[in-house]
């Protein structure tokens, strides 16, 4: 699994460099053991993850390499991505559970661009394996914003005005989850992943991004 640009037009895809490129690391994986992060041979994170936590960034080499995890109660390794990052950039990886429960990692380019006044910039991601493959609906002000975010959809930016009061449901489930408004900021952007622990209320989980 490669960790590509998000960018629409590909002539605005960034130059691949040998340099730097800085990532994070978040633990996703319900029920996991604590993580440790490594790019080849070097520990990333100062302390391993539990479930639900999140590293700052780390300064890494950019250009390809092979990212992978460590779970610290049997000291073994868990799984690996092979990576293509570019220089100058930022990226969030996550550390979930597959459709073949199994552990893995997925990895996101993280957009620059300052939202517009008086809005934050918000992407989601459904990485849970609790909801049976049911889709998640999402709304912003009772307005339909995502209809069906599918386990592993690639998450793209959503621009919303300060203090929308954002919503989320299974699709065709009666439970639906109110996120809190005051964890958005105005001028910031976020990655929100969701999860559940049985599969009918969908839990959040707010990574802000600058």
């Amino acid at each position: 699994m490669v960790i590509a640009s998000l960018s629409a037009c590909k002539k605005q895809q960034p130059v691949m460099e040998e340099g730097k490129a800085k990532v994070r690391f978040v633990n996703a994986y319900l029920n996991s053991d604590p993580q440790e992060f490594y790019q080849e041979n070097n520990k990333l994170t100062q302390q391993a993850l539990a479930y639900g936590a999140y590293s700052g960034y780390v300064e890494v080499n950019s250009g390809r390499s092979t990212f992978w995890s460590n779970g610290t109660i049997e000291n073994k390794a868990t799984s690996a991505i092979e990576a293509v990052l570019y220089g100058q950039n930022a990226y969030t990886l996550l550390y979930y559970k597959n459709e073949a429960s199994k552990p893995s990692i997925v990895g996101y380019i993280n957009q620059s661009n300052v939202p517009a006044a008086g809005r934050f910039k918000v992407r989601f991601v459904n990485l849970s394996v609790m909801f049976n493959g049911k889709p998640l609906v999402i709304s912003a002000n009772n307005n339909t914003i995502l209809s069906a975010l599918n386990f592993g959809d690639n998450p793209s930016y959503v621009e919303l005005v300060a203090n929308a009061e954002l919503k989320v449901n299974v699709k065709e489930g009666i439970k639906v989850t109110v996120l809190d408004k005051t964890k958005f900021q105005e001028g910031k952007s976020y990655l929100v992943w969701f999860d559940s622990f049985d599969g009918q209320d969908v839990v959040y989980n707010v990574v802000q991004e600058n």
